[in-house]
């Protein structure tokens, strides 16, 4: 059982561990993220890196993609204002700048 209270089935749970193990060969081949425990290192410590990652997922709606508005089909000014203020306060810290930011 999974923390959704249901068994996923294999081919799901087959795709996300081909995720996870995507995830972590794109760390592994990182030359940054080599180069930044190198440069630690050489100060004399010991770096271990420990990543979590956190994998959700909904099931499509059943409905008909002619039915569907499609995110692509939105202009980017009616999306932009609908990123609540929050959400533009945590890509800010983030340095995600929008067009009418100072």
């Amino acid at each position: 059982m999974n923390c959704w209270g249901e068994v996923l089935d294999e081919k799901l749970e087959k795709l996300i561990r081909e995720l996870g193990d995507a995830i972590n060969e794109a760390i592994n081949e990182s030359e940054e993220i080599h180069e930044a425990m190198e440069r630690i290192r050489a100060t004399g410590n010991e770096v271990m890196l420990v990543l979590e990652a956190t994998i959700a997922f909904k099931e499509a709606p059943d409905s008909s993609e002619a039915d569907q508005v499609k995110f692509r089909d939105i202009p980017v000014e009616q999306r932009l204002a609908e990123i609540s203020h929050e959400d533009r306060q945590f890509l800010r810290s983030l340095n995600i700048k929008f067009d009418n930011d100072e």
